[in-house]
């Protein structure tokens, strides 16, 4: 083949590949700032991807009917009708009103937004495929040339997309740029795909969808052990296709889910997952994969994840991180390796990825819809991981070659059989106890709630909510002292310094206080009659707990309401109400203990929005403790621009009182509240950097800490 046509696939490709894997992060992050900071709007997101990634293999496999020539006319229409629909920036018509189920909106918003530009995309990697071959073949003498490799290729340029935007685009681009910067790159995507149609324009008719013949013998091979071998795709190779792909696809989300809610709150953590799922294609599709090396690592993965399942969280964070990664990565390997050794002939190729990607689709719903609407754990993680050991007996005993079909090595059977008994008993025998009873437990979009009492050894004993790993509140169970305020609240913290020492406080006046983040409720503790505390929560069931198995809101001294949705949402309807402005005396913003913060609480917008909200002589509260997340510089800076003060308190733990350390900065410009603060105060540091985002534009990684 000429040296220019397989370069104008090779590109396209590439370039395809990118911008599909580009726009996943990307369009996530336009999502964010209106359904919160849950690692579910992710999931969501996968999700829309896989199913237009189905949408695009289908769309290749039917219109490959219509002969090549007719097919690329097609294909360089619909790029151009999508051209029209760009920039990618979806409406503000498509934000969110209260508590309304927000997966729904997720797909539905995606869809308008980027549908049409992605399955296009999406139809890429089996199309070129295809015209490659159909090119290849008819220039050769009917002698196909290899094609799977360039599968390999498009996952390389998924990768690289996945990468670099955190650490490129993200960084160097607004909301805005990123659009147009996306949008840019996909014209250049539609010239060279239109560079690569013109190669099979030319085809002659007969290079039509062709023979369909299962017997069909090509040189279509991905390593040397592959050369003369018979292709085959019977109903029981389609049936292992969708399977193995489904297997892949649901140990990936699944995995993710256990990462970022169980194990892991560092920030987009959830990228190595998918780098790793990513990785495994291109090793598998580069012919690297071989059964007899990678089914024993899958064995010791599995039997890692076994042991991870029945520790307490204390594990050591890197042992459960490495254990559930080396299960995704192997589990992934042997799915993708054994997909890739009962491929078809290249004729039945779209086929193949249609079946692949329906397969994908499927894992995605059991995982992102099904599993949070019947499971209240996440059992869809040990389901997964066993999945891939089941399938590699399958495969082995289907495989004609195998020595365990051949019965030469029967003490196979015998560690495959064992390793999935043992599996099965590992991974559903009740965990370790953490030194606590479980009261109650509810499974949502937003995440895993759990409400646990401390055993009687333990003392004082404490009712405690929490999400995975972040604790939400906790209350003593003692009668006596179930009014105390706990947790990042007590006395001395900066919520409770901002109320106590408000100039209305000592002068005997109500306080007007509104909290974003609802936990437990512990702030209502805080109140004294006559205040008014107004909690904004986006989760529904985090506000059935705090009144069903706490207190601290019915016993609250102050009038107590909660309004269900997203804040900065909710704040802007009631700011348009003339009779709510500047009506906050306190305003604590509680949303960033976690990995998955809501980025749009902390920009230049929304600072806007809160001093719209405070009173002249308000404060703002912000809670910036965060193991891993440098927060206050952003505080510093938004402050800075309205010209007001910010300080930082901090407060140690405290056992005895169950108080947390905390760390809390004060926002305000009412000089007599920072001074009755004063005694709480640190005092400035020499250099203290200060940054702002908007949003338009904000990184993460500009707020990692390095330690």
């Amino acid at each position: 083949m000429k040296t220019a046509n397989a370069a104008a696939f090779e590109l396209t490709l590439a370039v395809g590949a990118f911008l599909l894997f580009l726009v996943q992060p990307m369009a996530a992050r336009f999502l964010l700032p209106w359904f919160g900071g849950s690692p579910s709007v992710w999931s969501t997101c996968l999700l829309f991807f896989q199913a237009a990634l189905l949408g695009g293999y289908v769309y290749a496999h039917l219109t490959r009917r219509l002969g090549p020539a007719r097919q690329a006319k097609l294909h360089l229409v619909l790029l151009l009708l999508a051209i029209v629909t760009l920039p990618i920036v979806p409406s503000p018509s498509w934000k969110p009103v209260g508590a309304s189920y927000p997966a729904a909106r997720i797909l539905l918003l995606l869809t308008a937004t980027v549908g049409l530009p992605y399955v296009l995309l999406a139809a890429t990697a089996p199309m070129m495929q295809d015209w490659f071959a159909r090119l290849s073949e008819t220039e050769n003498g009917g002698r196909g040339r290899a094609v799977y490799w360039l599968y390999a290729l498009s996952n390389l340029g998924s990768l690289l997309g996945l990468v670099a935007y955190p650490t490129a685009i993200e960084r160097a681009f607004s909301i805005r740029g990123q659009s147009l910067f996306w949008s840019a790159g996909f014209v250049v995507f539609c010239a060279l795909c239109a560079w690569s149609a013109a190669s099979v324009m030319r085809l002659p008719a007969r290079a039509d969808a062709g023979s369909e013949d299962p017997a069909y013998v090509g040189s279509d091979v991905t390593a040397p052990a592959d050369a003369g071998r018979t292709f085959r795709s019977g109903m029981g190779d389609w049936a292992m296709w969708v399977l193995l792909s489904l297997t892949g696809t649901g140990l990936l989300l699944a995995a993710t889910n256990e990462l970022c809610q169980n194990i892991a709150v560092v920030p987009l953590i959830w990228i190595v997952p998918l780098t790793l799922y990513l990785l495994t294609f291109i090793v598998c599709f580069s012919g690297l994969y071989r059964r007899s090396i990678f089914m024993w690592p899958l064995l010791a993965a599995t039997g890692g994840v076994g042991w991870l399942l029945q520790q307490s969280v204390s594990t050591a964070f890197s042992l459960q991180v490495a254990a559930l990664l080396s299960a995704l990565f192997f589990g992934c390997m042997v799915c993708h390796g054994e997909l890739v050794s009962i491929r078809p002939s290249p004729r039945r190729l779209t086929a193949f990825y249609l079946a692949v990607a329906a397969g994908g689709s499927i894992g995605g719903v059991a995982v992102a819809l099904v599993a949070p609407m019947v499971l209240d754990r996440l059992w869809e993680f040990p389901v997964f991981a066993l999945m891939p050991l089941v399938l590699l007996t399958i495969s082995a005993a289907r495989d004609r070659q195998s020595r365990l079909r051949r019965g030469a090595w029967r003490i196979g059977w015998l560690v495959l059989g064992g390793a999935l008994a043992t599996a099965f008993v590992a991974f559903f025998k009740p965990a370790e106890s953490d030194g606590s009873r479980e009261i109650a437990r509810t499974r949502n979009f937003y995440g895993i709630l759990i409400v646990a009492d401390d055993d009687a050894k333990y003392q004082p004993r404490l009712r405690r909510l929490q999400n995975g790993r972040i604790l939400h509140g906790a209350q003593f169970i003692d009668p006596l002292h179930q009014h105390d305020v706990t947790t990042y609240y007590g006395d001395g913290s900066g919520v409770e310094v901002a109320i106590d020492q408000h100039p209305k406080r000592a002068a005997f006046q109500p306080l007007q206080i509104g909290v974003v983040g609802l936990g437990a409720g512990t702030i209502a503790g805080l109140g004294q009659p006559g205040d008014t505390i107004r909690f904004f929560e986006i989760n529904p069931a985090a506000v059935d707990f705090a009144r069903n198995y706490f207190t601290f809101l019915s016993g609250s001294k102050a009038t107590v309401d909660i309004t269900i949705g997203d804040a900065r949402l909710s704040l802007e309807r009631e700011m348009r109400e003339p009779s709510r402005r500047h009506t906050y005396d306190v305003l604590a913003i509680d949303a960033f203990s976690g990995d998955a913060i809501p980025v749009h609480l902390l920009t230049r917008e929304a600072f806007a929005l809160y001093r719209q909200a405070l009173a002249q002589d308000g404060v703002l509260a912000v809670h910036v403790s965060n193991h891993y997340l440098d927060l206050p510089p952003i505080v510093r800076g938004l402050a800075a621009e309205q010209g007001r003060q910010a300080v930082r308190i901090e407060t140690p733990d405290d056992e005895s009182r169950a108080l947390d350390s905390s760390t809390w900065m004060l926002v305000t410009s009412n000089a007599t509240l920072l001074e009755n603060a004063s005694p709480y105060i640190l005092a400035a540091e020499a250099g203290e950097r200060t940054l702002v985002w908007t949003d338009a534009f904000s990184s993460l990684l500009q707020v990692l800490k390095r330690e």
